[in-house]
């Protein structure tokens, strides 16, 4: 697993969020207050657990021969990964016109999960590989 320093990334979100109308809690309160040594420490924890969890899921869905997944977030989530809400990526590059998916949790705070795409799902929404390159959105972190 790679290694995240969580206390960079929190101040980066935290300064990123400066521009956010509705940052995810408990950004928002930070802004707001400053940021408790305890809370701040609870968040770098629950993320990191986060990204072990979602890596190890990752690994067991590519081990057992499965590429596409889907991004998807919960309501409340941080309003800058919308973009990516919805759009399809491959875990083994077997489907090269896809882009791999983004490292999770991209922010901190939010939880978007990454879920598998299976052909009978595909096919039952009508869409092919093809539909899913045209509205792929590769993940770009430009603060990193």
């Amino acid at each position: 697993m790679t290694q995240r320093d969580w206390d960079a990334e929190i101040d980066r979100w935290t300064e990123r969020f400066r521009d956010v109308p509705d940052p995810p809690e408990p950004f928002a309160r930070a802004l707001r207050e400053g940021w408790n040594p305890a809370e701040r420490s609870r968040l770098a924890a629950d993320a990191d657990a986060y990204a072990r969890q979602t890596e190890g899921f990752l690994a067991q869905v590519g081990a057992a021969g499965w590429d596409l997944v889907r991004f998807d977030a919960k309501v409340g989530s941080c309003g800058i990964c919308i973009k990516y809400v919805g759009k399809a990526y491959s875990l083994r590059g077997e489907h090269p016109q896809l882009p791999p998916p983004p490292p999770l949790p991209i922010c901190p705070a939010c939880r978007h999960t990454l879920n598998l795409l299976t052909p009978f799902f595909l096919q039952s929404t009508g869409l092919d590989i093809d539909d899913l390159a045209d509205e792929a959105q590769p993940f770009v972190d430009d603060d990193r």
